[in-house]
């Protein structure tokens, strides 16, 4: 007979683990199911004469939530969910990706979203070493430095605009053009005198030594420059993590999950919390917070079906 839980979690970045750790609280039957603990969060990212530290704000928050959710859980299971299905009696099934199902009276959807790659030379040599998929939590270890974004969509421009006040010299690579939502002010951004755009520009490698020396790029006509930069900031639309729920729940039109002010989708029973939500904000104490919500949210959902 497959095991049923009162709550099940997805993902064990900083999101899942608060949700957990609520549930887990309330002395909930709960299983989590992430290959790991921590996430992205404990993702190394050093910088030349920069002083080993931690580069994600929030990050001791993630560790102390591991080890008090590695204390109190019983059923961690170290794989992901293909597919989430809703049965007869409300509850769900969960089929594993490496076999075998569970089953839940509620689900906590956790799983993050992914960075959009270049798939070039060099990229992933130089990540997280000089090279960075989100300017919000490393654009500040770059002051005074020059850096490279690319780009082409809402993210790339405010990555732009985070970094003018920080960076000595940007060099904006326009790759893979997208529309924004105000073009007149995305334009503005772009006039800004610390600012080189290249459009039509493709990127043909990240070079360096231990550390991100430079992009070269390439042009329509063949031509080859070399970027001299310390940075990179590879800034496309990020890809959330939903293909175990999008059937069941409302997407907004990138593909985050809609929820509501208390971490609710539009499926009595799944909640979600993190940045697979329209709630993005690829922060870590915005995503212990939401998941913080879902995890009590699912709680009260648990309690009020056992009546």
């Amino acid at each position: 007979m497959t095991k049923r839980f009162d709550a099940v979690v997805l993902g064990g970045g900083p999101a899942g683990l608060a949700a957990a750790a609520y549930l887990l609280y309330a002395r909930l039957n709960v299983a989590l199911i992430s290959p790991d603990f921590g996430g992205k969060v404990f993702y190394p990212f050093a910088l030349r004469d920069v002083p080993h530290q931690e580069t994600v704000w929030g990050a001791s928050l993630v560790h102390e939530l591991a080890q008090r959710v590695s204390a109190a859980l019983q059923h961690h299971i170290l794989d992901t969910v293909d597919a989430v299905r809703r049965l007869d009696d409300g509850a769900f099934m969960l089929k594993l990706s490496q076999g075998g199902e569970v089953e839940s009276r509620s689900v906590v959807v956790c799983t993050g979203v992914r960075a959009q790659r270049l798939f070039v030379e060099g990229e992933m040599d130089y990540w997280g070493k000089g090279l960075s998929y989100s300017a919000i939590s490393h654009a500040p270890f770059f002051s005074g430095r020059k850096v490279a974004v690319i780009g082409g969509g809402e993210r790339a421009i405010a990555a732009l605009q985070i970094l003018i006040p920080l960076a000595a010299h940007i060099d904006y690579i326009e790759a893979r053009p997208q529309p924004v939502a105000d073009r007149e002010k995305a334009e503005a951004i772009l006039g800004h005198p610390r600012i080189d755009v290249f459009r039509g520009w493709e990127v043909q490698q990240i070079v360096g030594d231990d550390y991100v020396t430079g992009i070269d790029i390439v042009g329509v006509n063949g031509e080859v420059r070399r970027l001299p930069v310390e940075g990179v900031f590879v800034q496309f639309g990020l890809l959330p993590n939903n293909s175990a729920v999008r059937d069941l729940v409302t997407l907004d039109a990138f593909g985050h999950i809609v929820v509501d002010e208390n971490c609710a989708t539009s499926m009595p029973g799944i909640f979600a919390a993190g940045d697979v939500t329209n709630i993005c904000a690829e922060q870590v104490p915005v995503s212990i917070g939401e998941g913080a919500k879902a995890g009590l949210s699912a709680w009260r959902y648990v309690a009020a079906n056992k009546l």
